[in-house]
């Protein structure tokens, strides 16, 4: 499948282009979420699970709680992850119950999603943000989708 790609100027535009991720989406998936600190990957987190139905003010970054979970109206949460300040150890993971929530039913966006997440999750989707020299942001989403 031909990835998908958005050029986007400013907020707006990523949160127009969040809303047409969130409805190729797969209902039970992974997304990788891949891109330097600061290029808004949380924010478009926010924009995709409020195009789904979570509460726009729930959405924000799990960096130091690690995983925050996002009520749906009549679906399972989407789970937010933040693999950043996690170890490349599995036994961290099994701790803090990695393995039950990829292999939960949802949505599940990982942040700095570490290689070895894929034996509990298999493929996932990726998103790539790009920060251009302008600030614009090119978004690049991979894998199968609906």
């Amino acid at each position: 499948m031909d990835p998908l790609v958005f050029h986007c100027s400013n907020e707006a535009e990523t949160e127009a282009a969040g809303r047409v991720i969130a409805e190729s989406l797969p209902a039970d998936c992974v997304v990788h979420l891949v891109g330097d600190l600061g290029a808004g990957k949380t924010f478009l987190v926010r924009a995709i699970a409020t195009a789904l139905g979570a509460a726009r003010e729930e959405v924000s970054s799990p960096t130091f709680a690690l995983v925050h979970e996002y009520p749906l109206p009549g679906a399972p949460a989407i789970i937010h992850i933040d693999g950043y300040r996690m170890s490349e150890n599995p036994r961290e993971w099994m701790e803090i119950g990695i393995p039950e929530l990829l292999g939960a039913p949802g949505i599940k966006f990982i942040e700095w999603p570490k290689e070895g997440f894929a034996k509990f999750a298999g493929e996932a989707i990726t998103i790539h943000i790009r920060v251009n020299d302008d600030q614009s942001r090119e978004i690049e989403l991979t894998g199968a989708r609906t």
